[in-house]
């Protein structure tokens, strides 16, 4: 696997092509180089048959005239015979050492040795025959009739023998060109198999772990290009393109990062030119409600209008907080943590909006009040405005005539707020800026939402809008219970 894994790269990929062809030529060459080696070896046993059969051959012819030799010496009285023949019996001699030379086996060197010693006997027997004498036709009768049946048939034997053999070693030979032919006939198509086998795996190897992974690279960069930096480009292939296609991803997710930033900080150019002038005129106005509110107060005596005054009083410094906690988004500081109930924090906040829900004659439900309800460490003033803003986002959105349901719950180590309306719904989350049904909606610059995802972060909690149970749009605060 390890050795696999050094392949699995452009680089690699290109080494195992490469390599791929020099097997293909060691393959073809081995083939060749293994038929003409069985070639020659075969062509030299030929050879070596052939001159060894020519050898018996000149023996023979040599010993046939020997023979005759003998013949002239003994009935010819011939007196140049004996020349001729110690002629013939060098020669016989030297194709006889010849042939010994070229006997490779056992079989071989056996019936050479038999050539050798029946022609020994019949030499030593024919060579007392030279000698000039006068024979009686008796004796010349019976010379040529032992010549003939005993020394010149062992001859005869031995010249057989050694034929049958060199037969047997020919048709061996020729055996095995046969079979040799017939493999180089399975053979020779060896190479083309090889060549097409190693072509189709290099053409599927480069296609799958190269050509699709880069065109995926490719679309997948084009997809980013155009703005989809959600797009993943899927990581496979050799290492190169997995190492491109994580580079691509990882360089998506930081443009994707820096968009938000981006987009926060146009927020907070827009807030900065906002919110001051807000603020400004909300508390001229207010400064002026609270001095006729105080001054009112202090010259009536009727204890309703007293009452009534007094609580006007109250909201205008509530609201008065507020503006100054909406200036700290821009101007962000330390939320000053105090131990309170994060049901008493959503009592205050509201109290400000019972005229807006009767305006549209709505029902504000709560659920988890009654039951034991911890101290949490929150910044009153902020997350009043927070629960506030949400739930004056939910009042926008419900229809007459419907409910706002409010749901506490604890549980672990967090303490849990929802807010549930009977809206449309949204169609995109507001916190991830992630649209789900198709559209190219974004947020703008409004400020009760970025408020209170900032303001809950402050705390360390969390903040998620998903469908309500029954149509609508569910708020969930998670705050830790700490």
């Amino acid at each position: 696997m390890k050795l696999f894994r050094k392949f699995h790269s452009i680089q690699g990929s290109l080494l195992l092509h490469e390599l791929s062809y020099v097997v293909l030529i060691l393959v073809t060459a081995s083939v060749g180089i293994g038929w003409a080696f069985a070639w020659q070896k075969s062509a030299e046993e030929s050879l070596r048959l052939t001159a060894m059969n020519s050898h018996v051959q000149n023996v023979r012819g040599e010993l046939y005239r020997q023979l005759k030799e003998v013949f002239d010496a003994s009935f010819l009285s011939d007196v140049d015979a004996a020349d001729e023949y110690d002629l013939y019996t060098r020669r016989i001699n030297m194709f006889l050492g010849d042939l010994q030379l070229l006997a490779i086996d056992n079989k071989e060197i056996d019936a050479t040795n038999k050539i050798a010693i029946a022609y020994n006997r019949f030499h030593n027997e024919t060579n007392k025959l030279l000698v000039p004498a006068n024979l009686t036709p008796q004796q010349k009768h019976l010379l040529d009739k032992q010549l003939e049946q005993y020394t010149f048939s062992e001859l005869e034997a031995a010249f057989g023998g050694f034929e049958r053999l060199l037969q047997d070693k020919q048709r061996v030979l020729t055996k095995n060109r046969q079979k040799w032919i017939s493999h180089i006939m399975i053979l020779a198509p060896l190479p083309v198999l090889l060549a097409i086998t190693l072509l189709l795996f290099s053409r599927r190897y480069v296609k799958n772990n190269v050509v699709r992974p880069l065109a995926s690279v490719m679309q997948g960069a084009r997809r980013i290009s155009r703005g989809d930096l959600a797009h993943n480009i899927p990581k496979r292939g050799v290492d190169d393109l997995t190492r491109l296609a994580d580079a691509i991803n990882s360089m998506a997710d930081e443009l994707a990062s820096n968009r938000d930033k981006l987009i926060e900080a146009k927020k907070q150019a827009a807030l900065g030119e906002l919110v001051p002038l807000v603020a400004h005129n909300i508390r001229n106005p207010l400064a002026g409600i609270r001095a006729a509110s105080q001054v009112t107060q202090d010259e009536t005596s009727d204890p309703v209008i007293q009452d009534a005054l007094r609580d006007i009083i109250i909201a205008v410094d509530r609201l008065e907080r507020w503006v100054t906690s909406l200036l700290t988004y821009l101007h962000p500081r330390k939320p000053h943590f105090s131990r309170q109930k994060l049901t008493e924090v959503a009592d205050n906040a509201m109290s400000l909006i019972a005229l807006q829900l009767n305006e549209k004659q709505l029902t504000l439900s709560r659920k988890g009040w009654e039951g034991q309800v911890n101290q949490i460490a929150v910044d009153s003033n902020l997350m009043e405005q927070t629960l506030f803003n949400l739930v004056q986002n939910a009042i926008e959105a419900s229809p007459h005539h419907s409910e706002i349901m409010l749901n506490y719950f604890q549980k672990n180590a967090q303490v849990v707020l929802t807010i549930s309306d009977r809206g449309k719904g949204m169609t995109f989350d507001p916190v991830s800026e992630q649209v789900t049904d198709g559209e190219a909606k974004r947020l703008g610059s409004g400020l009760g939402i970025p408020f209170a995802l900032k303001v809950i972060k402050q705390h360390g909690g969390q903040l998620i809008y998903s469908d309500a149970d029954s149509n609508g749009t569910k708020v969930t605060i998670i705050l830790p219970r700490t």
